[in-house]
Formats: structure tokens, C-alpha cells, sequence
């Protein structure tokens, strides 16, 4: 019968362990399913920042086209109607954005300045290279004018709304339109003051053109006399207008509204919207825009447009006459930008951003009659 100390002995022959090959065998296994898994995390992790990326510079083409297709396809229009062309009764030389209020739409090619958007590398100056569009139209038109009878310088209305001394309207109806300067509301918000000599009115009436007769000292071609002058609704027993007009007329603000690609504060470029800022301005309002960045990533955007009875879009050099101007062709160059990931992980396999060009056509809905 075996004895204690043999028993142990034994027992300890039982628990050998690993030999160093088995567990260098062991090891190489280990690193090899861990290098696998590995493996399959960073491919998934790529695949999730290429997706993720591709859908912000998706994203991004979508809300620039969405806002940007809204205010081209008002291009031209007024709450009285497309056939009613405005007649300008601010002065000529100093509101570069009036005086083309009429075409609707203007566009600027790459090398072409654009009026109130300063070129360069600043926060916000457009970037060199990248076409611009400036878009026209009369926003609004609740305001309803309830009596103007003579060529005085007040439209008496149901309300003025948040209209203040210094702001751009357009007064129409289905036969007249005038753009005008507000120079003071003197109801309690009744009444609308077109006056001339405060700001940047020619004159204190609404006064139709008169293209044989000569500029005045203000530089407008309506002659400011009573014969010439208009009213929106007439005088009872006759009044001292030379025209006037019994159907309904209504008060809207012009806008002025500018596209381009700019220079964002993080060392990227970005899509901005600038509008006509000359809210309690008196003087020359067109210089001063209040920029919104839209979107980010965006490095070049082309426009192309059509006109009226042309088979193909053309650059803005190419128009020859913007009011028969029907549709709009945009193009957007859009990269990833560095944002939740970082600049590695918006990158492509050749080490450049991950990005996409985008087209997009929008018509003009004010023109459409003319297509």
C-alpha cells in the first residue's frame, strides 16, 4: 500500500502546468482574435465617420437649397402681382439695390464685385473665385392703405405694423407701384410720411416718369408737379391728381436679399444670406447688410441662368436682360467639416475632406407665365 509521501507525490504529477510553447501557441491566438476584432472596429468606425459625414454634407445641401430656392422663386414678386412693374421714386446714384428692384434677380460670376459683400479673407467678405446673387422682391402686403385722395406726402393705412422711419416700402395696386423711403409714421399708426428732402425720396408725391423730360437736381426722372402725380384712391368732387385709382392698395417692405460663399471664423468657408439692413437709416441704407452664416463646408458655388426663350444657362456675364430671367441653375462644391469629428475622420482614402457637388434647379414662380 502506497504511503503518504508517495500519494502527494503523485498528486503533484497531476498539476503540472502549461509548457512555455503551449503558452506562447495560447498567446499568438489571442493577439490574432484581438487583432481580428480590432480589426473589424476601426473598419466600422470608418464606415460610420464616412457615412456620418457624407450625411451632414448632405444635410447641409438640403437646407441651402431649401432656403435659398425660397427667396429665389419670389425673385421679382410684390402682393399686387407680377404685371405691376414699381416705379422708383428714391434717388438715382445712391441705392444701387432699388434701382434694379425691377429685374427681380441679379447675379455676380466670380471675378464681378458685389455690391455691399467686400472681397477677401475676413470673417464674412466673400471668397474670391465664388459667384453671388442678389434677389429683389416685396415681402408681406397685410398692411391695406385706407385713404389718399391728394398728392400729399402720407398714406393714411390700417396699421403700420413694425415699420419704422428709415425702411424701404413698395405701394402698390393692380396698375401702380412705387418704392419709397419712409420719413415718418405722424398717426399712431395710421399713417405712413413719404416726404421728400429728409432722406432719400425725390419727391414728396408719387409721381409717374416722364422719360422726355430731363433728371432734376435729385437725379429722378418724375417731374414733381401735380399734373404728373398719382393717388390711390381718388378725391371726392375731384381731386388735384393728375391719375388716380379706386381698387385696394397695399404696403409691403422691399427686401434686398444677397447669397455667397464666405469665410466663417473657424478657418472654413460657409454659404451666407446678407439682407438690406437700413431700418432707422436716412441716408444711403444699400451699404449696410446683416449677414447669417447658413452653412458650413461649402467651398464653391456656381450659378447659371436662364432666360426667356434661351435653350441653355449661362453665366451672369451671358444675361441680357435680367427681368426675363426664368429659372436658376445652383451648384454647390460641399466638403465635411470638422465639427463632433475631427480632421482625420472626415477624410476620404486619399486624404483630402470627403465632399460632394450638388445641382439644383429652382424656377421662378413670378415669371412663370413667362415660360
Amino acid at each position: 500500500m502506497p504511503s503518504t509521501s508517495q500519494k502527494k507525490r503523485s498528486a503533484r504529477r497531476g498539476q503540472a502546468g502549461f509548457s512555455l510553447i503551449e503558452l506562447m501557441i495560447a498567446l499568438i491566438l489571442g493577439l490574432i482574435v484581438v487583432a481580428a476584432a480590432g480589426g473589424v472596429f476601426i473598419s466600422n468606425k470608418r464606415v460610420y465617420n464616412a457615412t456620418e459625414t457624407l450625411g451632414r454634407v448632405q444635410e447641409h445641401g438640403r437646407v441651402a437649397f431649401e432656403l435659398m430656392s425660397r427667396d429665389i422663386r419670389e425673385a421679382g414678386g410684390n402682393p399686387c402681382g407680377t404685371m405691376t412693374p414699381p416705379i422708383n421714386m428714391m434717388t438715382v446714384g445712391t441705392n444701387a439695390y432699388w434701382t434694379r428692384f425691377n429685374d427681380g434677380i441679379t447675379g455676380y460670376d466670380g471675378g464681378t464685385a458685389a455690391p455691399g459683400t467686400a472681397t477677401g479673407t475676413g470673417v464674412a467678405q466673400r471668397v474670391a473665385g465664388t459667384d453671388a446673387v442678389d434677389i429683389f422682391s416685396a415681402a408681406g402686403g397685410g398692411i391695406r392703405v385706407t385713404s389718399h385722395p391728394n398728392p400729399s406726402a402720407e398714406l393714411d393705412v390700417t396699421s403700420t405694423g413694425d415699420i419704422v422711419v428709415g425702411d424701404i416700402l413698395l405701394v402698390c395696386n393692380v396698375g401702380r407701384a412705387f418704392i419709397f423711403q419712409v420719413t415718418g409714421l405722424p398717426g399712431v399708426g395710421t399713417k405712413i410720411g413719404h416726404n421728400s428732402g429728409a432722406g432719400l425720396n425725390c419727391s414728396s408725391r408719387f409721381t409717374l416718369p416722364v422719360p422726355a423730360d430731363p433728371e432734376d437736381t435729385n437725379g429722378c426722372d418724375n417731374p414733381d408737379n401735380n399734373a404728373n402725380s398719382y393717388c390711390f384712391t381718388p378725391a371726392a368732387g375731384g381731386g388735384t391728381c393728375g391719375e388716380d385709382s379706386g381698387v385696394p392698395a397695399y404696403v409691403a417692405r422691399a427686401t434686398s436679399t444677397q447669397w455667397y460663399v464666405g469665410n466663417n471664423a473657424r478657418g472654413g468657408q460657409s454659404l451666407y444670406r446678407a439682407v438690406l439692413a437700413n431700418r432707422g437709416a436716412t441716408n444711403v441704407p444699400n451699404t449696410v447688410l446683416s449677414r447669417v452664416e447658413v452653412v458650413e463646408g461649402v467651398e464653391d458655388m456656381t450659378i447659371g441662368y436662364l432666360e426667356a426663350g434661351e435653350a441653355d444657362y449661362g453665366n451672369a456675364a451671358s444675361v441680357a436682360d435680367w427681368s426675363r430671367v426664368i429659372a436658376v441653375r445652383l451648384s454647390l462644391d460641399l466638403e465635411g467639416a470638422a465639427g463632433a469629428l475631427s480632421a482625420r475622420e472626415i477624410q476620404g482614402t486619399d486624404g483630402n475632406a470627403i465632399g460632394r457637388t450638388i445641382t439644383h434647379v429652382v424656377a421662378l414662380r413670378n415669371r412663370e407665365n413667362m415660360l
